[in-house]
């Protein structure tokens, strides 16, 4: 029995002994493992501390990016022409979506976005995804109303323009981050933008919204309000006249310019036809394009007047100087020049008046070509003129050393140098200007958010480009082309107006010559001619009833300016019995428009509810004695 119990106890010790190493083995490596673990606490707890409160934080917080209120346009006379509203917009949590089938159905219907579109959504594996931005507040609330799991709402600011289509081309336009794309809104980016604010938003491990009140990490700032040269009741005047005479003419396009003749503020820039901001989705990007600044053209004959300039500057010539004009028929090298109707023997002044080619080549001739161009480019032609807007075209002026006899005489009657309204309206407005060449500009003032004001854009002058003695000459030639020239449907009663007329070929560009029947139609001008404050450039594109520029562009010219010049309350020599001009009535109330009635004297009938959206007579147009004004009400959305 004894030796049996020995040796049982040694088996033990054996099989012990044997299992002791695995033993060891196993604590060795619940030992390591534990030092390792030590040791990555010890490093992300002490070395990297703030790695690991940032991991937690990004693991139980979500931050969302909220965009800031984007800073005011006004027109000079503080009216809004771009604001902002807040709207909501629509964002799920895919992970909360249980069903995707049933929600996808359940959005669909009232999105009027697909399932498909939804299902794709929900297939992200992001825990923030949104919708569907900008939604309108009956459909929100619809949505709110539903309780649908996984989808919330976020408050954002929207781009609006109240007034649609007005200066659409200048403005530009912001896209659905109200990023500003063209026009202002990109120009001046920096300001209007502001800067974007963080908010944080607790979550538990499932992306789940544990806590009811959110937090900024990093506050809004709002952008600044852009104060601009534009007055919205002489855009109205413009666009208005532009239009007509554009569907009139049944031409492709149109373009007008106003500018402060003394200041280089620009009053009023139109293009036709008219691009809403509000849906520029719906436009190509050729209606978006700002034609004043960006469209070139060869100018024709307005041309002449910058030739004459010159050539009078240089005193080669003076105002009673005379030219043989060949009746209406002269070579240069291989090319024939021809005037529309024969002319003999005319002064520089007649030259201007009747608007002769071939005695304009002849007047080149005289100044020549290298003094020509010198002129030309002091007056800006193939350059930018440097104004506050994207998208400017320098347009074409090959140098002097390029021209031979032919581009000589056709460049002195506008054909073979291109030109931007915008470059022909500061040019001009120097010789209304009596010599002074200003830098043109559209902003006037940039305002913080809190009234303080950050820039204040003043006058400013770039050269001197005539003497006061050329300029008068000039302005008193053009006055004769109104008065009894080609431009005298340019004529206003009781005003001196100074004017040009201008008629080209539109160049073809695949046989580098000219089309037949394609004409740029163009009148350019200023008044009062004794004491100019407007300079306006009106340019048509392929007009089809009609297409000299006396035909074409000189009555709308005259339709704008008369409506300016009664707005501006310049008074004519003669002045108009009786005559009152109407003021845009246009988002007024009732009240303040029979308080408007009573003040002026001026009979209205008002039909309707809720504000003026259209009146009769229209913005700018005369009030006759006894007239009855119409003013349609409706009610605004």
């Amino acid at each position: 029995m004894r030796k049996r119990t020995n040796s049982k106890r040694i088996s033990l010790a054996v099989d012990l002994s044997n299992k002791g190493w695995k033993i060891c083995l196993i604590g060795a490596c619940i030992l390591g493992f534990f030092a390792v673990v030590s040791i990555k606490a010890f490093k992300l707890q002490v070395l990297n501390r703030e790695r690991a409160v940032d991991l937690g934080k990004r693991q139980h917080q979500i931050h969302y990016t909220i965009l800031p209120h984007r800073g005011k346009i006004y027109d000079i006379n503080k009216k809004e022409l771009a604001i902002h509203v807040d709207t909501q917009s629509i964002y799920v949590n895919p992970k909360l979506v249980k069903d995707s089938k049933e929600f996808s159905k359940k959005i669909s219907k009232h999105l009027n976005l697909s399932p498909k579109k939804i299902l794709g959504i929900l297939n992200s594996k992001k825990s923030f995804v949104w919708i569907k931005r900008h939604l309108k507040r009956d459909l929100v609330s619809k949505l709110k109303s539903e309780n649908i799991k996984g989808v919330g709402f976020i408050e954002e600011p929207m781009r609006v323009y109240p007034n649609g289509h007005l200066a659409g081309q200048v403005l530009g336009f912001t896209n659905i981050d109200s990023k500003g794309i063209e026009g202002i809104e990109f120009k001046f980016e920096d300001f209007l933008a502001g800067r974007p604010g963080k908010i944080s938003v607790k979550k538990d491990a499932r992306g789940r919204k544990i806590m009811s009140t959110n937090y900024y990490i990093e506050p809004i700032l709002s952008g600044y309000d852009l104060v601009l040269t534009l007055d919205s009741h002489i855009q109205v005047m413009v666009e208005e006249e532009l239009k007509e005479g554009v569907e009139r003419t049944k031409a492709d396009k149109g373009m007008a310019l106003i500018m402060n003749s003394e200041t280089g503020e620009i009053m009023a820039m139109a293009s036709y036809p008219f691009f809403d901001p509000n849906n520029y989705r719906d436009f190509p990007a050729k209606k978006r394009r700002n034609l004043p600044i960006w469209y070139s053209f060869e100018p024709g004959s307005t041309m002449k007047v910058f030739l004459l300039a010159a050539a009078l500057e240089e005193r080669k010539v003076n105002p009673a100087t005379k030219f043989d004009c060949e009746n209406g028929w002269r070579r240069v090298g291989p090319s024939i020049i021809k005037d529309v109707h024969p002319y003999g023997i005319l002064t520089v002044s007649e030259i201007l008046e009747k608007s002769s080619n071939i005695c304009a080549t002849k007047i080149g001739e005289t100044l020549g070509r290298d003094k020509y161009y010198g002129h030309l480019s002091n007056f800006g032609f193939g350059k930018k003129t440097g104004i506050d807007l994207p998208g400017e075209s320098n347009a074409k002026l090959a140098k002097s050393e390029h021209w031979g006899p032919v581009e000589l005489a056709t460049i002195s009657f506008g054909q073979g140098i291109a030109v931007t309204s915008l470059q022909i309206a500061s040019a001009l407005s120097a010789v209304a200007n009596r010599g002074f060449l200003m830098e043109p500009y559209i902003v006037k003032e940039i305002y913080s958010a809190d009234g303080y004001i950050i820039k204040e854009i003043k006058p400013e002058l770039t050269r001197k480009v005539l003497s006061f003695d050329t300029a008068e000459d000039i302005s008193a030639m053009m006055e004769r082309v109104v008065e009894s020239g080609t431009g005298k449907r340019a004529a206003i009663s009781g005003y001196r107006v100074a004017g040009k007329t201008g008629t080209a070929q539109v160049p073809n560009p695949v046989t580098g010559g000219y089309y037949k029947n394609r004409f740029i139609s163009s009148f350019i001008g200023f008044a009062p001619a004794d004491d100019p404050k407007v300079t306006l450039v009106v340019a048509v594109e392929n007009p089809k009833n009609g297409f000299y520029g006396g035909t074409v562009a000189a009555p709308i010219f005259k339709g704008i300016m008369e409506k300016v010049l009664l707005y501006l309350g310049i008074p004519p020599i003669k002045e108009f019995v009786g005559t009152k001009v109407m003021p845009d009535l246009r988002g007024m109330s009732a009240r303040e428009i029979l308080r408007w009635s009573e003040s002026e004297g001026v009979e209205v009938r008002i039909k309707g509810s809720g504000f003026a959206d259209s009146h009769v007579p229209k913005p700018g147009e005369s009030i006759k004695e006894g007239m009855v004004c119409m003013i349609e009400l409706k009610q605004s959305i």
